[in-house]
């Protein structure tokens, strides 16, 4: 008969550090199946999750109550790489300069998403939502409002790259590609109706953007 009660709370916080997720978010992305209180007594040792509890953290974590069950009896045991990779933070437009600088999980807004990219994170890689259609084109390279973009702020923005930073304040946040002609560097949208911009030495790059994400659902971007 299979055995009502699990003990994964080693597995549990191990997997929880990695992705540098508070205990709320912890519970967040189980559906809300316990609460912080229940998960840090988990994790502890002191109070053991039911069955559906348990199922709901594996799910959370990418992983089987199995794999979590031996991550906790052989704590030397090193996660798989594809269970291992971390996921980043869709941060809002209005914290990105802030997380560039100091990238700091605590002072993320509850219910902040975090998400795998498509290549491996490279430190304080982080990700963004496209808040306006200057960067959609009709053919070409094109990021619809809505899209996620991945952006790493280890990169030195050259030419042709596309790049998130802002112009003069942070308050002035965009997302373009950098052109340069000659000595002169100018941002570009790859919408038309938006004009390029000139540069000179007032923009500060935050990063460039290495990878896009769209989610379709009932035809709309999400």
């Amino acid at each position: 008969m299979m055995k009502d009660k699990f003990t994964i709370g080693d597995a549990i916080h191990r997997r929880r550090q990695a992705r540098g997720w508070s205990l709320q978010r912890t519970c967040d992305e189980s559906g809300g199946a316990l609460y912080p209180s229940f998960l840090s007594a988990v994790e502890k040792g002191t109070s053991m999750p039911s069955v559906s509890i348990a199922a709901a953290l594996a799910v959370a974590f990418d992983t089987t109550v199995d794999a979590l069950l031996e991550e906790s009896s052989n704590p030397g045991l090193s996660l798989a790489p594809a269970e291992s990779a971390k996921r980043v933070p869709v941060v809002p437009w209005a914290m990105a300069v802030e997380w560039a600088g100091n990238p700091d999980p605590k002072r993320l807004p509850n219910g902040t998403p975090w998400i795998l990219p498509p290549e491996n994170p490279p430190g304080a890689m982080f990700a963004l939502v496209v808040p306006d259609d200057s960067m959609h084109a009709m053919s070409g390279p094109a990021f619809p409002i809505g899209s996620t973009i991945f952006v790493n702020p280890k990169r030195t923005p050259e030419p042709n790259d596309f790049v998130v930073g802002y112009i003069s304040t942070p308050a002035n946040m965009t997302f373009k590609r950098l052109i340069q002609n000659g000595d002169q560097r100018y941002l570009r949208a790859l919408n038309p109706q938006f004009p390029m911009v000139q540069i000179d030495g007032e923009f500060t790059a935050i990063g460039v953007v290495s990878a896009m994400l769209m989610v379709i659902e009932k035809g709309l971007i999400r």
